[in-house]
């Protein structure tokens, strides 16, 4: 019987939002979708709760760990490019603005200060660490591996750049 009352209550709260997100404007939309997920989700914890259930929730927060690990490398890896992306967007000149431009035409503007940051590297850093930086970045960007060829033009220019002010 409380498994019916709580279906039935269940049902009637989703026509309720399902009738809020036809009459929002779409501008609202999104704000109501994450705020009925959020509650949604802290119904099913006190659910759970009351059920005698939470360790589930327990055991589910600590299979996440891993690939929250992992997430997060890889978000610290692809920051400079991130960073680069960030800046082409703002200043109106990504690669989505130049669409009859080849990549490697839009990427020859690079200046100096961003050629490293797109390395990862400081200013002093020699000609062995340069080549070292650009291949480790460009494996993981590299067009025939999946990868960007706006990123791997932007790396390719860095790298060029860097050498040929250190001849």
């Amino acid at each position: 019987m409380a498994r019916i009352a709580v279906l039935l209550a269940v049902a009637i709260l989703g026509y309720l939002l399902w009738r809020e997100l036809k009459k929002c404007p779409p501008a609202r939309r999104r704000q109501l979708i994450l705020r009925s997920g959020l509650f949604g989700l802290v119904g099913i914890i006190l659910i759970l709760a009351a059920t005698g259930r939470v360790h589930w929730i327990m055991a589910a927060a600590a299979a996440t760990l891993p690939f929250i690990k992992v997430l997060f490398g890889l978000l610290l890896r692809g920051l400079p490019f991130l960073q680069a992306w960030k800046k082409h967007r703002q200043t109106g000149q990504g690669p989505s603005s130049q669409e009859n431009a080849s990549p490697i035409q839009s990427s020859s503007e690079i200046t100096e200060d961003e050629a490293w940051q797109l390395l990862g590297l400081e200013s002093s850093a020699s000609r062995e660490e340069i080549i070292q930086a650009h291949k480790r970045l460009i494996q993981k960007v590299h067009p025939d591996r999946g990868g960007n060829d706006y990123l791997a033009a932007k790396l390719n220019a860095a790298r060029d750049l860097l050498l040929s002010k250190e001849r």
